[in-house]
């Protein structure tokens, strides 16, 4: 069941004292879990990303010769490619999101 949602900036019954998502009871595990979740999804596209540029590079070879001489010197295996793409997209969607919630306040937004 969906809950309900007010979206009018007239009156708010949940109670509380300035009746913003602050005084939601639950809006620290709901903020939590959606930005965990896009931190997993940006991490999943940018090692399929990943996986198909490198795989890519492999089959038809880089635009590039420096691109060409990258990828036969790591020779990546596309697998591995996958992971760090993906660990490196979810640490930096997540450290995105960490800067960007209202709670830490970095840069005043």
């Amino acid at each position: 069941m969906l809950p309900n949602l007010i979206i009018s900036p007239g009156d708010n019954t949940r109670g509380g004292s300035g009746g913003g998502p602050d005084d939601d009871s639950n809006y620290l595990a709901q903020t939590v879990r959606v930005y965990g979740f896009s931190a997993i999804a940006f991490g999943f596209a940018l090692g399929l990303t990943f996986l198909i540029f490198f795989g890519l590079f492999r089959l038809w070879g880089a635009p590039s010769t420096h691109i060409t001489a990258f990828v036969s010197k790591i020779n990546p295996n596309l697998w591995l490619c996958f992971i760090a793409g993906f660990v490196g997209g979810t640490l930096i969607s997540g450290i995105y999101n960490l800067l960007m919630v209202r709670r830490i306040n970095l840069f005043g937004l």
